[in-house]
């Protein structure tokens, strides 16, 4: 009987010593979002179940931007991985490769080529992952080097744009450069597109030379794509004979609605 009590002195004095888990280490490995602030989690809730129905064209380039269809400055970024059809084509864990925008625009670098994703998805700092639908991306042609030198290169004066049913004008007055053309591009699949694309010289003195790029979009291809929304890219490069350097770039999105207001 004496052994008996004896054992068990030993075995209480034993567990005695065993510490529990440290809280603040529990806390953090079990951490779910569900524990997190119910406005946390509504805010994520809003994310994932927008789904835009729009279409972006892009050139192709190693810096590039996600519009996203609300503010995501609450969420701490630890890594954000593109998905095309459900396919993983890219992951940016080095947060340095991510900045944000205006609360709801996503800059980001990728060491490879990136031709389409619908959906991106945001792990945060409590390893939470969040799929957000983004429409469709399409990036196009190949990244070009800058080869014209800053004291050779054309400057903007001044641009005046203007929108409404489908058709896109922008004016850009330049510096003249001798020996020097301009020229203004969007990507191949929006040329498909569109119903009209031009561009022209309007005025020209001996300093500056004036250019007008226009490019309609119709109506019946946001109602035969299903699609609110189309954005695209436009740009000008300056060209001095085998040197090259884009000296323009501009974000044009397009709405459907805009289809009933005045045309340019």
């Amino acid at each position: 009987m004496r052994k008996i009590l004896i054992s068990c002195s030993i075995l209480i004095l034993l567990s005695g010593c065993v510490q529990d888990p440290s809280p603040t280490t529990l806390e953090t490995s079990t951490k779910k979002s569900e524990e997190l602030p119910n406005e946390y989690n509504e805010k994520i809730a809003l994310l994932e179940n927008t789904v835009p129905k729009e279409e972006s064209y892009f050139f192709q380039t190693k810096e590039f931007k996600i519009y996203l269809p609300y503010a995501v400055d609450f969420i701490d970024i630890s890594k954000i991985e593109l998905f095309s059809d459900g396919n993983l084509v890219a992951e940016i864990p080095n947060q340095e490769s991510i900045q944000l925008q205006d609360k709801h625009i996503l800059i980001l670098q990728a060491n490879k080529r990136i031709n389409h994703f619908d959906t991106v998805t945001l792990t945060d700092a409590h390893n939470n992952h969040i799929e957000i639908p983004v429409g469709d991306y399409y990036y196009e042609g190949k990244t070009s080097d800058d080869t014209i030198p800053n004291t050779k290169e054309a400057f903007i004066r001044s641009k005046h744009y203007k929108q409404a049913k489908g058709s896109l004008v922008y004016t850009i007055e330049f510096t003249k450069v001798e020996g020097a053309d301009i020229q203004f591009s969007v990507p191949a699949s929006i040329q498909k597109i569109a119903s009209l694309e031009e561009q022209k010289t309007i005025s020209e003195t001996a300093d500056t030379i004036t250019y007008e790029f226009r490019i309609d979009i119709p109506k019946e291809y946001f109602i035969d794509q299903d699609i609110t929304n189309l954005n695209l890219e436009l740009k000008a490069e300056q060209i001095n004979h085998s040197l090259r350097k884009t000296i323009f770039k501009a974000f044009i999105p397009v709405n459907i609605d805009e289809y009933n207001t005045k045309a340019p």
